[in-house]
C-alpha cells in the first residue's frame, strides 16, 4: 500500500458544543505512513496505558510534555500543540475513525469523533496519527485524563485505544 495522508480540519464548535465547563480541543487530525527509520522528535507521554483494542500502541508523543511523572502540559487556548501516535493495526480495515475522549471529575465527554474517509490501512503495518489540540485555559490546576481511540468504521470495534492522565499547568 502507498504511503497516504488523511487531514480532517475539526471545527472550533466542536467543544463549544460540549456540555463541559472547559476541556480540550482538537484542531486537526491525519493519518500516515511513516519512512521507514522516521523519527520523531517530541517527547514520549508519560504513564501511557492501554485501554483496549487488539492493535497495538507504540508510542504517543505530545508537545509539550514536561515533567517527572503525569505529564505536564500548559492550558492556554493554544489548540495546535502537536501530538503523534504511533501505532500497528491488528487486521486490515477499509476505513478508521478517531474519537477523543477526556475524563474530568468523574465526568466523561466526547470531545472528538469523526469517520476518516480514505483511510484503509494494513494489519501490522505501522501507522501514525497526527494531531494539532491542547487545553483550554479554565482547565489550569486539574488533572485529566485523555483517551485516544481508534475505531473500524464498518463495525464500530475499538482498534487502539491508549489513554494517560495530564496535569494542566
Amino acid at each position: 500500500m502507498k504511503p497516504f495522508c488523511i487531514a480532517l480540519f475539526v471545527v472550533a464548535s466542536i467543544m463549544a458544543a460540549s456540555s463541559s465547563p472547559g476541556g480540550y480541543r482538537v484542531a486537526r487530525i491525519e493519518i500516515t505512513q511513516p519512512a521507514e527509520g522516521q523519527t520523531s522528535n517530541l517527547p514520549a507521554v508519560h504513564g501511557q496505558r492501554s485501554c483496549g483494542g487488539p492493535g497495538q500502541v507504540l508510542q504517543w508523543r505530545f508537545e509539550p510534555c514536561t515533567g517527572e511523572g503525569v505529564c505536564q502540559v500548559p492550558g492556554d487556548d493554544n489548540f495546535k500543540r502537536p501530538s503523534e501516535l504511533d501505532f500497528i493495526p491488528s487486521q486490515d480495515s477499509s476505513a478508521l475513525g478517531v474519537r477523543v475522549i477526556l475524563v474530568n471529575d468523574g465526568s466523561t465527554n466526547t470531545v472528538y469523533e469523526k469517520a476518516i474517509s480514505d483511510s484503509a490501512v494494513q494489519g501490522g503495518q505501522r501507522y501514525t496519527v497526527n494531531g494539532l489540540g491542547g487545553a483550554k485555559a479554565d482547565m489550569k490546576g486539574r488533572t485529566v485524563t485523555v483517551q485516544y481511540v481508534l475505531y473500524r468504521v464498518d463495525t464500530g470495534d475499538v482498534e487502539v485505544c491508549t489513554e494517560a492522565d495530564f496535569e494542566i499547568v
